[in-house]
């Protein structure tokens, strides 16, 4: 039986993750080094309003994604009351995959976060909460239909080096940026860019000269 002393523990502790991002990360098994805290720093800017948008260039295998596309969702949708987020990557396959793993850590944790899933929420690609909150996740170069966002995250617009040097493919990513993930955003919408920089004109170099923006950039030593 529980006593009413480890039932308030456990209260303050469910309000501490959901108000702290290095909480929850901590509360997910991770424990973030210096370079994750400067990014969950930023994230929590995201998530209060204090940044609109946020560039993260960081080498590979810095664990970019796991914090700002697998971790920062989950705990954004528990902190804020309604937030629908479109989330993309170079292909609609690793962007569901992103999404599986945050639908899956809601599931997991939907107790502590403080929200829940809808009852038809199965599909990877798309799904919602009960609070009425929704998720989409598309491949960059698709179509986005019938669907806005509060929040739009990019994670590794291009695939490979190769594609960063084709200035075909980077005209076809900065189309789709304007056209079809920009239009998706509300007014007031905030914008996560997650990539390893590979040509000097890739979408972070065009994003950039285009509007202001937050940049964390870590270069590989």
């Amino acid at each position: 039986m529980v006593t009413r002393q480890e039932a308030a523990k456990e209260l303050l502790k469910r309000r501490s993750i959901r108000k702290s991002l290095t909480e929850w990360v901590r509360y997910c098994g991770f424990e973030p080094a210096k370079h994750h805290r400067l990014v969950i720093d930023k994230l929590e800017a995201v998530a209060s309003g204090d940044i609109a948008r946020l560039a993260i260039f960081m080498p590979p295998g810095s664990a970019k994604s796991t914090y700002a596309s697998i971790l920062f969702p989950p705990w954004l949708l528990a902190h804020l009351d309604t937030c629908n987020i479109i989330a993309a990557s170079h292909t609609t396959e690793l962007a569901e995959k992103w999404g599986r793993r945050v639908r899956n850590l809601i599931s997991e944790h939907s107790k502590t976060l403080g929200i829940g899933l809808s009852d038809d929420s199965q599909a990877a690609g798309r799904w919602a909460l009960t609070s009425g909150s929704e998720y989409y996740a598309a491949g960059v170069g698709t179509g986005i239909a019938g669907f806005r966002a509060r929040l739009g995250i990019i994670d590794d617009p291009i695939r490979s080096r190769q594609d960063a040097d084709s200035e075909l493919i980077r005209d076809r990513i900065w189309d789709w940026y304007i056209n079809d993930f920009r239009t998706r955003l509300v007014p007031g919408a905030s914008e996560v860019l997650i990539q390893t920089r590979w040509h000097e004109d890739d979408l972070a170099g065009r994003a950039l000269n285009h509007s202001q923006w937050d940049v964390v950039s870590l270069p590989a030593i």
